[in-house]
């Protein structure tokens, strides 16, 4: 059985710009073809979603140029200029760490009362002595809060605690131990929650401070029990000194 093998490349000029490899196979008397598609250097990408070009979305992503066609009387196209403002508030929003003049003021105005004292000297300032890092070495502001829904009025093993994101989970443990006296945790669990957006009274896109939840696993359940006497609820129908002595 003889088998031939032929190969025949056909670059169609389609709107995608892509090419076309056809093989053709046959042994004897039959023979079938499998055509497979490649796709090319410069192809035409999906640049809308059925619907219409200038929609926000899509002039977000590439803002009505066709960098995708090819020219050959010139060089390549340039980059898409960066937007003059950054009013994006999607998952990749870029945030600008470099520090403004007002972030410095604000700065001496928190570490040593500018512009009403005179600052320390420059020694001190820049050593570990000065206060700010001294207080924050040896008092650190640690915002662990407790979720009052896992365990107002519900038995449970597992609270949950919202944490910052720079403590581990060996420091909660120590922290529960030496500030609540907790010390049979079993193990702990934290998740991330990071960029979480909400939207104010205004209706403000805002971003929330980053944060950790652990849920702190112990070998004895744990509730805090709410109770309510009858009767001294905030309505004006009721006489709660009567039912109280009765």
């Amino acid at each position: 059985m003889v088998v031939s093998l032929r190969r025949f490349h056909s670059y169609a000029n389609s709107s995608r710009g892509g090419a076309t490899t056809c093989l053709i196979t046959g042994g004897g008397k039959g023979h079938f073809a499998l055509t497979v598609s490649t796709r090319g250097r410069f192809y035409r990408p999906l640049v809308d979603d059925g619907i219409n070009l200038w929609r926000r979305r899509m002039g977000r992503i590439h803002k009505g140029w066709r960098t995708w066609e090819y020219q050959h009387t010139r060089p390549d196209p340039r980059p898409f200029p960066d937007p003059p403002v950054n009013d994006y508030f999607g998952r990749s929003r870029i945030w600008n760490p470099i520090a403004c003049k007002l972030g410095y003021v604000r700065k001496k105005a928190d570490e040593w009362g500018w512009p009403n004292k005179p600052p320390p000297p420059t020694g001190l300032r820049h050593s570990q002595e000065f206060f700010p890092f001294f207080f924050e070495r040896y008092f650190p502001d640690a915002e662990v809060r407790l979720l009052l829904d896992s365990v107002l009025n519900n038995e449970t093993k597992r609270p949950v605690f919202q944490i910052p994101c720079s403590m581990s989970k060996v420091e909660l443990v120590n922290y529960l131990k030496n500030i609540y006296g907790i010390d049979n945790v079993v193990r702990v669990e934290v998740r991330n929650r990071r960029g979480r957006r909400y939207k104010n009274e205004v209706g403000e896109i805002k971003m929330m401070d980053d944060y950790k939840v652990a849920v702190v696993e112990l070998d004895t359940p744990v509730s805090v029990e709410l109770k309510q006497i009858k009767g001294t609820e905030d309505t004006s129908d009721n006489r709660p000194q009567e039912r109280i002595t009765q």
